[in-house]
């Protein structure tokens, strides 16, 4: 059995500290996937606790499907971040990917903010925001997100192979736009 597997099946027999476990394991996931789909921190801090609050109040009825509780929690916070958005009337703002970064918990820079200045990564969010869609989405995911390809997959409603194909087409377009605009890897 998995220590996730055995932290799960604790949690649903009410244990408290399994319960603080899993907040701390995937707390910080959940809330860089939501604050990189509303750019604002504190709608992030409210849609990481909603979750939180959904997944453990349907927890007694949680079932292994197979995919991990971070794809879980994160197929949860992706809903609360399409109503939060269907509420407020719009589309998600276009942000500065590298606002959301650095680790939460660590406070210590990370060697890509000393070798990318701001203006860099501005231009890499520009020109991420000009992907399609979905090959958006897959950059998003996988590379500044870090979920893995199979969480990734699950929470696009896509195939492994289809995500890496989107994958693929967005880096193949982001060094045509690169190049395009005049941006030096």
């Amino acid at each position: 059995m998995s220590d996730e597997k055995m932290l799960i099946d604790q949690a649903q027999q009410g244990n408290k500290a399994a319960l603080e476990t899993l907040v701390a394991r995937y707390w910080q996931p959940v809330f860089r996937l939501a604050c990189l789909k509303t750019a604002n921190s504190e709608d992030a801090q409210e849609i990481t606790q909603e979750t939180f609050l959904k997944a453990f109040r349907a927890l007694p009825g949680y079932r292994e499907t197979g995919a991990s509780f971070k794809t879980y929690l994160g197929r949860i916070a992706l809903n609360l971040i399409t109503d939060h958005w269907r509420r407020k009337g719009r589309s998600p703002q276009v942000v500065a990917l590298a606002d959301f970064q650095e680790p939460l918990a660590d406070p210590a820079p990370l060697p890509e903010d000393s070798a990318l200045s701001k203006e860099r990564r501005e231009d890499i969010a520009r020109l991420v925001a000009m992907l399609p869609a979905e090959q958006r989405q897959a950059v998003e995911l996988r590379i500044f997100a870090a979920l893995t390809l199979q969480e990734t997959a699950k929470l696009m409603g896509k195939s492994e192979a289809a995500v890496k194909m989107l994958q693929q087409r967005a880096l193949k377009n982001l060094r045509r736009l690169f190049l395009e605009h005049g941006i030096s890897g």
